[in-house]
């Protein structure tokens, strides 16, 4: 018999929780707790311990939800969807120190309800599965470890040296143990870094209106990354895709973005994307000292950059490598991008970048993307999704929002990979004028 999902309801309007106890018996979740306060969710939790919880941020009694959250991820990771109709900054930003998987804004759009719980359990059961595969190595390691303190504790018996090969083995263990916690905290800390250099959705919507970013890291960190500056009339942003994944594609994550900011802050005049392009291909040589005396390193990143003028309702596109799709009145054209990469050597001061030029009206719709995306291993023959799936997948869902689009392509993009490894970092943003 199938277990269910048991879910944990932590809301003070009676109407909400009425349409959300009906919407998860329908998508037959067990619902083991509703609770209107803080004190008491707390004490349900520890009764029933659900698989998720749907927090309001605001709730009866002292505590808020974001406590009620904190206080549970002191004892355990668990998957959280705030429900909220408070887009107060600073109150999102306190939600975000607790890591929630979603956030649902009232009032509640019953199919956004049930997409972002799909994703949502989805998502968090991979990412338990990891951990727990990584866990059971780590107890496959630890009882190993165990047995040769055992074979050492009888070893011992007969000589002093003996005793000192099991307080060697004891201090050799504290040690890896110390260093492996040392790793993982410093990972932990590189992502905040990192994630304090990525515009926020908040900037993003700011300044892009209809859009979506769909940005899913390999590990911890990305060499992929977004980026995003408004300047004058202009907006710009683009799609960066770093050599590598993990920590050095996240060291190069950082360098380019440093760059790209002070190549168009520091810019006397507004640059267009082929010639930021083309400033950063010399920045990155330089900083990495690449046109050194017996220096090989072609480390660098390819790029997908655009700049909206809304008063003139024109884009601008220019890429290294990395092509953009745009799409107007269901029709898909692509717009590649020059054939050399940011950084290197390999073209020797070859490398050019060009500017396409496109009137822009209401409706409009494109997309920029890293190769992260097409090239994931999934579906029944296990191939790559490549471009021509996703042109397919944007044709055939161009009349969603950027909102419903973005819910859409994350769900399309974890079913396509279904078991298998995720092969890199994925960045996909889209745009709607």
């Amino acid at each position: 018999m199938e277990t269910k999902i048991k879910i944990a309801i932590i809301e003070d309007n009676a109407m909400v929780v009425v349409l959300l106890k009906q919407v998860l018996t329908e998508l037959n979740f067990d619902i083991v707790s509703v609770v209107d306060n803080g004190e008491d969710a707390l004490i349900e939790y520890d009764l029933y311990k659900p698989d998720l919880m749907l927090v309001d941020i605001h709730l009866n009694g002292e505590m808020t939800g974001i406590d009620v959250v904190s206080k549970i991820k002191e004892k355990t990771d668990l998957p959280i969807i705030y429900l909220t109709g408070d887009l107060d900054s600073d109150v999102i930003q306190k939600c975000k120190d607790t890591f929630p998987s979603a956030y649902l804004k009232k009032p509640i759009d019953l199919e956004q309800l049930k997409v972002t719980i799909e994703i949502v359990l989805s998502t968090f059961t991979k990412q338990k599965k990891n951990t727990d595969k990584l866990s059971a190595e780590l107890g496959g390691m630890t009882a190993y470890n165990e047995e040769l303190s055992d074979m050492n504790t009888h070893l011992i018996a007969a000589t002093f040296r003996e005793r000192g090969l099991k307080k060697e083995l004891e201090n050799s263990k504290a040690l890896i143990e110390l260093q492996s916690k040392k790793i993982h905290d410093s990972i932990n800390y590189s992502l905040r870094i990192q994630q304090s250099i990525i515009p926020t959705a908040e900037v993003f919507a700011e300044a892009l209106d209809k859009h979506f970013v769909f940005y899913r890291p390999k590990d911890v960190v990305s060499g992929d990354f977004p980026w995003l500056m408004k300047k004058d009339k202009y907006v710009y942003f683009g799609a960066i895709d770093c050599t590598g994944h993990g920590v050095p594609g996240a060291m190069m994550s950082m360098i380019g973005n440093l760059l790209l900011n002070a190549i168009v802050i520091n810019g006397i005049e507004c640059l267009t994307p082929s010639e930021i392009l083309a400033n950063l291909h010399k920045a990155v040589v330089q900083t990495l000292k690449q046109d050194a005396e017996g220096n090989k390193t072609a480390d660098g990143m390819d790029a997908s950059l655009c700049r909206i003028d809304y008063e003139k309702s024109e884009l601008l596109f220019s890429g290294a490598h990395l092509p953009m799709l745009f799409l107007r009145d269901g029709e898909l054209e692509t717009f590649k991008g020059d054939k050399f990469p940011v950084g290197g050597m390999q073209y020797r001061n070859r490398n050019t970048y060009s500017d396409h030029i496109i009137p822009l009206k209401q409706g409009d719709k494109f997309f920029i993307f890293s190769d992260g995306i097409i090239d994931q291993i999934g579906g029944e023959e296990k191939m790559k999704l490549m471009t021509a799936n996703l042109r397919l997948f944007i044709e055939e869902n161009g009349a969603l929002s950027m909102s419903d689009f973005g819910l859409a392509v994350e769900k399309m993009f974890y079913e396509f990979m279904g078991i298998n490894k995720q092969v890199d970092d994925v960045l996909l943003i889209g745009v709607e004028i």
